[in-house]
């Protein structure tokens, strides 16, 4: 088998380095040999044979050392062995003379594991994209004992060798070539277990497997076109060497404008499976048995069940191991914005009408995750794929947009698939509006900013998932907002501290705010441009702003609430809306119960309906509470998109800013309306620059 490089997975440290200086005290580090006494590991993981873990610059072991007093130690990698497979690894502990030492490794570090009995759990479901095996890496577990009768000036050398086997699952076919490979279902009609909760003894070297463990494994894969050659699909699985043992195979092919099928057979493992190694199963389908597989999907378009459907810009799915699917030939909501007669607006209100879509194939375009999707196809006009894990299981959660293509290969929509396991109705807020803003009708909100995985903010969860995804005025595409590092700031971020997001194939996509093209696969943030109509579907990963504006002309209906005073004219939602079925973009009227008055409170703090009313309290928490009648409301400082000295970065985000879009420009060709806040101020009738990416909070509709 071809040789695979591997990326070990962890945090990254770099301390207790070795230093060598010039006489002036400024010379070049040595980071090729731990400091003087330092007690230092040269790592290297292979599995399968030849297959080397190469790590990274966050790759982390996990030490255990009774004579160094090491319980569970994070051992991060020093930075000169970034790419390579044998890892440098620096303590911060010293060798000590006549000692004896016993050291017990393990990777990928895990904070949990207090002792030397360590847990975790070897997923049933597997997701490959491709002829590779890179999607084992976060799967594995690979360990080492290394005893040093004496110190040594050195780095120890460590092999650390895998717990888990592997299987080379080999699908040989003649029939079914031309056809995708969907998944490769493996049942041990032995009753040995294969997958599932285990414990492992550093100390021993035995492998557990808990009461939960099971006997069938899943794998799932995408881009897996079968030919007369056969197909190498890959699965980590538990050891079970020296017993022989006979599987049931269930595979699922497909062909477009095809119904899949599923081709089952036996076949048998006469050794079982050994640890370390890559043991070949020959799955010959051609002489399976054949039946048409079953469409079990769930339709997002029809989320009551009711036969109603309802299209949108995004999707919620949550549950582990289901296939879902929906409409392709539709934009968004599909629904026509008549033309505004007489429009006094600054921008252009001509109304829009949508076209039905004529897709040839489906991608995803970005996640939030390795494999938190998987198996993306267009089946007809509808777009299929698979949320991560198994049945039963609670999936990784997180965000995700699926692209349409057409037969050139070029983008005519996309979706946003939003993995939460939150019941997201049943957490739902109504807003008790003033008399002055009743017109604007009833104001029901979600809990949370669109793409949040959670609600509150950071002095409660510690992380900045609550903060949800960034939007420009008027745009239906989401834009990733930062990790969780740590709270922000109140200033310009690194354009780095966006939130990671990965290509289907599981590569980190690197944010890039200095090129000046357009990328349609690729995070472009393009200072001195504007997106064309056409533009705006095509590049759904590319923030642009020149003039204050993202897009040109400027429309004020893009969101399907054209500039007005009139308190009741609160449009309605819109093919550019990006809220998923049942919600739109809220009203200009959202932030008025925020104020005493409805209005703007500037640097006005007795004038605020809210918990916190200085700027430690605000800036500690993260956010502020807000009072709406009977309920309260977390509000996190999410920052924004912002230009920041010519180029496009996180901005104020965490500790300072709040911006949240509201449906209505304001009577300018170049701002929008929002509801804004921050520690000095609780503005509800806000105005600023459309091009801002701001935070969205779903209003449902009445």
């Amino acid at each position: 088998m071809k040789k695979q490089l591997l990326c070990a997975i962890g945090a990254f440290c770099l301390t207790g380095l070795g230093v060598s200086c010039g006489d002036d005290g400024y010379g070049t580090p040595d980071y090729s040999k731990p400091a003087e006494k330092t007690i230092a590991f040269r790592c290297t993981s292979t599995w399968a044979g030849d297959n080397a873990t190469l790590w990274t610059e966050e790759s982390q072991i996990g030490l255990f050392c009774e004579q160094t007093g090491s319980v569970n130690e994070p051992i991060g990698v020093a930075a000169i062995s970034a790419g390579e497979s044998s890892g440098l690894f620096y303590t911060h502990k010293s060798w000590k003379e006549q000692m004896s030492y016993s050291f017990l490794l393990y990777s990928p570090y895990d904070a949990s594991n207090t002792t030397t009995r360590l847990s975790g759990s070897l997923s049933s479901s597997q997701q490959q994209n491709g002829e590779t095996v890179s999607h084992l890496a976060s799967l594995g577990l690979a360990y080492a004992r290394v005893e040093a009768a004496e110190p040594s000036e050195d780095p120890l050398p460590v092999a650390l060798k895998s717990v888990f086997g592997y299987l080379d699952l080999q699908v040989q076919t003649t029939k079914w070539a031309g056809w995708n490979l969907e998944s490769i279902q493996l049942e041990n009609l032995s009753e040995v277990a294969m997958a599932g909760s285990y414990t492992f003894d550093l100390t021993t070297g035995e492998l557990a497997l808990g009461k939960d463990a099971g006997s069938t494994v899943l794998l799932r894969l995408s881009d897996a076109a079968l030919s007369q050659t056969p197909f190498h699909a890959y699965a980590i699985v538990a050891p079970s060497a020296g017993v022989s043992q006979q599987c049931k195979a269930v595979v699922t092919v497909a062909r477009a404008d095809e119904q899949s099928m599923t081709l089952t057979g036996e076949v048998s493992l006469p050794e079982g499976i050994a640890p370390e190694v890559l043991t070949a199963l020959t799955l010959p389908v051609d002489t399976f048995d054949e039946a048409m597989a079953e469409d079990n999907s769930v339709d997002l378009s029809d989320p009551n069940g009711d036969g109603k459907r309802e299209t949108a810009n995004c999707y919620i799915a949550g549950l582990a191991g289901q296939t879902y699917r929906f409409p392709a030939d539709v934009m968004g909501n599909g629904a026509t914005i008549p033309a505004t007669s007489d429009y006094g607006g600054a921008g252009l209100a001509d109304g829009i009408t949508p076209t039905p879509l004529s897709p040839a194939s489906a991608k995803l375009l970005w996640q939030t995750a390795p494999n938190l999707l998987a198996d993306v196809k267009l089946r007809g006009t509808q777009i299929y794929f698979t949320v991560n894990g198994a049945e039963g299981e609670t999936p990784t959660e997180g965000n995700a947009v699926i692209a349409a293509l057409d037969a050139s290969g070029n983008i005519i929509w996309s979706w946003h698939i939003w993995v939460t396991t939150a019941d997201l109705d049943a957490s739902v807020q109504t807003y008790q509006l003033l008399p002055a803003y009743a017109a604007a009708g009833t104001t029901v909100l979600m809990d949370r900013n669109l793409g949040a995985l959670k609600p509150g903010l950071w002095g409660v969860n510690n992380d900045n998932l609550a903060l949800g995804l960034l939007y420009q005025w008027g745009r239906k595409d989401p834009f990733p907002n930062i990790d969780d590092e740590n709270i922000g700031g109140t200033g310009a971020l690194a354009i780095t501290r966006l939130r990671k997001t990965y290509d289907a194939a599981g590569n980190v996509l690197q944010p890039d705010n200095t090129s000046t093209d357009l990328s349609a696969t690729s995070w472009r943030y393009i200072n001195g441009r504007t997106l064309s109509g056409e533009e705006i579907v095509r590049y759904p990963m590319n923030f642009t702003c020149a003039n204050n504006d993202w897009t040109s002309p400027t429309r004020d209906d893009l969101w399907g609430n054209p500039y007005s005073e009139e308190v009741g004219n609160i449009g309605q939602k819109s093919i550019y809306d990006p809220c998923p079925p049942g919600y739109r973009v809220p009203h200009r009227y959202v932030g008025t119960p925020f104020t005493v008055d409805g209005k703007n409170a500037k640097k006005a703090p007795a004038n605020w309906n809210a918990q916190y009313k200085t700027q430690t309290e605000i800036q500690a928490a993260g956010g502020n509470v807000f009072l709406y009648g009977s309920g309260q409301a977390y509000y996190p400082c999410a920052g924004m998109m912002y230009l920041n000295s010519g180029s496009i970065v996180p901005f104020r985000t965490g500790q300072y800013v709040g911006h949240y879009q509201v449906s209505m420009p304001a009577n300018s060709t170049t701002k929008s309306y929002r509801f804004y806040f921050d520690y000095a101020n609780v503005n509800p009738d806000d105005s600023n620059s459309r091009y801002f990416g701001g935070s969205v909070r779903c209003m449902k509709i009445q």
